[in-house]
């Protein structure tokens, strides 16, 4: 089918997934979720007669869930599959461009947002793309860049299909200020009538809860579907063109999309609220009506008789108060109302922490727990974190490809860059160039440790390293710190460079010796 670049071409297909959001409820059920999550879960409702009370079970095992998820820590090795002496330099030199390039894009840190939006949203999106005006320290500007994408901006040509790569076309909805988007249609070369014809739109589907100033912003939709070469991006309106097609020599859309529940048939994933909202709308009024009872019934009222006290009671100190009759005669009595059921006290208590088990957040597992038995405790946490295995596993997807995505447009766009790295000898770092165009289209073998994966993958190395040095299979103190990660030996470059400077004054000094003894017989 041949591809239709017009602004309403592209804004029918945008429209098209709008309808299919709605079918599903997506964007009400984004919305309520959200609302639950920060805590705003009377909003819209007139109480009167209670107190409305928060207590917010659904917070804690969102945050529980994202702490026990989320890394920090994530290692990438690019090697080429010729692991000759050019294979050996790109793969140290990709290990420092990978390194560099994740600590500036900022993407570990924002694995905890998207985590949040999935488990709050049901799913969430990193657009990865490469942004010409950072600063790189060297002479050549530009790097990649990450930005976090909602599950209502994001849009499938294929909804019923959650898989990035086999999609027909993206399509990435942003509410921009119409100034800018103008400025940077003029800087794509367009004309004056395209420029003229962005103006102002709304969407009310866009925004969460409405904000001021929308009525100066413009929703751009881009647009990227995969060519034979690689793959076309264009940026519309729904009445103007802001950046004209055009087509990069990517191998992948550089979009990654978690799902923290797969739904069956849909590119949505549904979340751990949603089903969890009625027990959390039971609880709050459970607990309002509880302390608005005791409110009313746990004083004591005095019930005077109106006929002696024509004035009325009055509990003032020191004041007179005036009757008819004779006062030493009982007037006034205090009456007390019948206790509260403890029952309601224990289904709250029942209710809460069933909730938060059936979400997967036991007590042990949020520290509620005495620590009588340490071990009982960590098996009951290991236990609760056995469901999340699935997210974990992932997440861990997720982190893999869009780490194929950094190689990929590292490809495309970097081109000839200064890179530190370490010679083949091992000694300090040095300055060399490397054209990473040789990168593009080529296969490489790409190994991503996440979490604790990283960690106890180089420390198995190391303690491999000490069981062949103590067995006698390695002697030489110089293959025995080459073979140990850079980390756990700080200096380990200066340590090489002085053991390497030792052995060879100590070969010179056996060369003096040598010949010295030849020349005295």
């Amino acid at each position: 089918m041949r591809f239709d670049p017009s602004p309403a071409a592209i804004w029918r297909k945008y429209e098209r997934d709008r309808d299919y959001k709605r079918s599903i409820g997506l964007y009400d059920r984004v919305r309520r979720n959200e609302a639950f999550y920060l805590g705003r879960q009377w909003e819209g409702l007139k109480v009167q007669s209670l107190d409305p009370l928060i207590f917010n079970v659904l917070r804690r095992c969102v945050n529980l869930f994202v702490s026990m998820l989320v890394s920090d820590d994530v290692a990438v090795h690019a090697q080429p599959f010729d692991m000759d002496d050019k294979g050996r330099k790109t793969a140290r030199i990709l290990e420092r461009a990978f390194a560099s390039a994740i600590e500036r894009s900022g993407v570990k840190a924002l694995g905890r947002p998207l985590l949040k939006n999935a488990c709050v949203d049901g799913d969430a999106c990193f657009y990865i793309h490469f942004d010409p005006a950072l600063e790189t320290g060297q002479a050549v500007k530009g790097d990649i860049a990450v930005e976090l994408i909602d599950s209502t901006n994001i849009c499938f040509g294929n909804p019923a299909c959650d898989e990035v790569q086999r999609q027909p076309y993206l399509i990435i909805a942003m509410r921009r200020d119409v100034d800018e988007v103008r400025q940077e249609a003029k800087e794509n070369g367009m004309g004056a009538d395209e420029v003229e014809a962005i103006v102002p739109d709304d969407n009310s589907d866009y925004l969460r809860y409405r904000l001021n100033g929308e009525n100066d912003r413009v929703t751009v939709l881009l647009h990227m579907r995969k060519t034979e070469n690689g793959v076309s991006f264009c940026k519309t309106t729904r009445t103007a063109t802001v950046m004209r097609e055009k087509e990069l020599p990517y191998r992948y859309y550089p979009v990654t999309h978690l799902c923290w529940n797969r739904v069956r048939g849909s590119c949505h994933g549904e979340s751990p609220l949603t089903e969890a909202i009625p027990n959390q709308i039971a609880i709050n009024k459970l607990y309002s009506m509880y302390v608005q009872c005791i409110k009313q019934v746990a004083f004591p009222k005095i019930i005077y008789d109106m006929t002696r006290f024509p004035n009325g009671w009055s509990n003032d100190v020191g004041k007179a108060v005036g009757m008819r009759g004779n006062p030493n005669e009982a007037i006034a009595t205090a009456f007390k109302a019948p206790d509260i059921s403890s029952q309601v006290l224990g289904l709250l208590k029942q209710m809460m922490t069933d909730t938060a088990e059936l979400m997967g957040a036991s007590e042990a597992a949020l520290g509620t727990v005495n620590p009588d038995n340490t071990s009982a405790i960590v098996a009951v946490q290991n236990a609760t974190a056995a469901p999340l295995e699935l997210t974990k596993m992932e997440f861990y997807r997720f982190t893999e490809d869009w780490a194929r995505i950094f190689l990929d447009l590292m490809g495309a766009h970097y081109g000839v860059r200064t890179v530190v790295a370490a010679d083949e000898t091992g000694e300090k770092p040095v300055r060399q160039s490397f054209d990473f165009s040789a990168l593009a289209g080529q296969d490489m073998r790409l190994q991503v440790d996440v979490g604790a994966a990283s960690y106890w993958s180089e420390t198995m190395q190391t303690m491999t390293n000490d069981h062949l040095l103590e067995s006698g299979v390695i002697t030489d103190p110089l293959i025995y710190l080459e073979n140990v990660p850079d980390y756990q030996v700080r200096g380990k470059n200066d340590l090489l460079h002085a053991l390497r400077m030792q052995r060879q004054q100590q070969k010179e000094e056996n060369a003096n010796a040598n010949q010295a003894q030849a020349e005295q017989q």
